[in-house]
């Protein structure tokens, strides 16, 4: 063969080298904004699970709340029976004894309330923080698809650059 046909196919094989460098570094930047995707996607479902568990924590609160209440009027319907039977007034200090009970059940059930509240707006929280992080691997997602894109870019130029330096020496 040839000098000069050797060098042509050595420029050849550097040019489909070139394309083959362009081309990875784009499919790498389409390959992390697909990756990103995904983790968007997984973020969000972890989103949605952790809101649907603040619904639910806060049903259950509310649902304890209303069963600690008829507790306490069924314990304060068995107190006024009991002073009742042994002939005791509902004044005085048996008064005082009523509502104490009666304090105390109502702050239990505001406790359960509250307690509800908090542990729902944990998840509501951290359902918005995994949502933010989603939004963040997307762009991140995005620039590294623009990087791969300008990289190849890039590449390409410096690349042809040398090939056409390659050819005016034949």
């Amino acid at each position: 063969m040839p000098l000069g046909a050797l060098a042509i196919a050595g420029i050849g094989a550097g040019g489909t080298g070139l394309g083959l460098r362009m081309k990875g570094q784009y499919e790498a930047g389409k390959a992390a904004e697909a990756e990103a995707q995904t983790a968007a996607t997984w973020r969000e479902y972890n989103a949605k699970l952790d809101e649907r568990e603040a619904v639910e924590t806060r049903e259950a609160a509310g649902f304890e709340e209303r069963r600690h209440r008829k507790a306490g009027e069924r314990l304060k319907s068995r107190q006024r029976v009991q002073l009742g039977k042994a002939g005791i007034l509902p004044t005085g200090s048996a008064s005082e004894v009523l509502e104490e009970t009666a304090t105390e059940l109502e702050i239990d059930a505001l406790m359960i309330r509250r307690g509800g509240q908090v542990g729902a707006r944990a998840l509501t929280s951290q359902a918005q923080l995994t949502r933010m992080a989603g939004r963040s691997a997307l762009l991140r997602g995005k620039a590294k698809r623009r990087a791969g894109l300008v990289g190849a870019f890039g590449t390409g130029l410096s690349g042809a650059s040398q090939l056409t330096f390659a050819a005016t020496d034949i």
